[in-house]
This record gives structure tokens, C-alpha cells and sequence, in this order.
């Protein structure tokens, strides 16, 4: 139970957050080069282009722009989910360092009250 007036902040479960926030990023991370590999691995199938096959004429450009926008998708929700963790992390510190300096402050005045002694 908190008085009124009173601030608390569990640091932990905000770092946690973060923690599944960068799981999150490295599954994306680890998703680009699967997809990536999964293109090469059916390059060409829908044939030869630049000669008489007008279906591999046709459909090679949509391919690799499709290609295109899904590892551009992937990119930027990687590079907004490391942006939320960059925020989750300063939120942290931004919520910690008011309890680091007043345990600093306290310190500061208990080695001081020493050396009046």
C-alpha cells in the first residue's frame, strides 16, 4: 500500500520488458537472412528471363520487388522495435536515477557528518 504522495517504480519489470522488446528484434534479425536464403533457394523457378519466356519476363520484376518489400517491412519493424527498446531502456534509467542520487545525497551526508566528528 503507497501514501499519498509517494513514487514507486519497479526498475526490473521495466528492464524485463525491454528484455522481450529485444527478443523480439533479434527474431527479426534472425527472420531477414531465413527469408533471404528461402529467395535463393527458388531463384529463376518461374524460368528464363530476357529471352522468349514470357511468363519469367513478366513475373521476374514483381518477384524481386515483392522480395524487396517484405525485407524493407522487416527492416522497419526491426528498426521500431530497437527504437521501443532504446525508449524502454532510457524510461529505466529515467525511473532509476532519482533513487541513485538520493542514495548518493544520503552517503555524501553520512561521510560528512563523520568528518565533523
Amino acid at each position: 500500500m503507497t501514501m499519498a504522495g509517494n513514487y514507486s517504480a519497479d526498475i526490473q519489470a521495466i528492464l524485463q520488458g525491454s528484455r522481450h522488446l529485444a527478443d523480439a528484434v533479434r527474431y527479426g534479425d534472425e527472420m531477414l537472412p531465413r527469408f533471404e536464403n528461402g529467395n535463393a533457394a527458388y531463384a529463376g523457378w518461374w524460368g528464363e528471363e530476357g529471352g522468349d519466356d514470357d511468363f519469367a519476363n513478366a513475373v521476374g520484376d514483381q518477384v524481386r520487388r515483392e522480395q524487396q518489400q517484405v525485407t524493407d517491412t522487416v527492416l522497419a519493424i526491426t528498426s521500431g522495435f530497437m527504437a521501443l527498446v532504446d525508449a524502454v531502456a532510457a524510461e529505466a534509467d529515467h525511473v532509476q536515477r532519482p533513487q541513485t542520487q538520493a542514495v548518493d545525497d544520503i552517503e555524501a551526508q553520512g561521510s560528512g557528518s563523520e568528518n565533523r566528528r
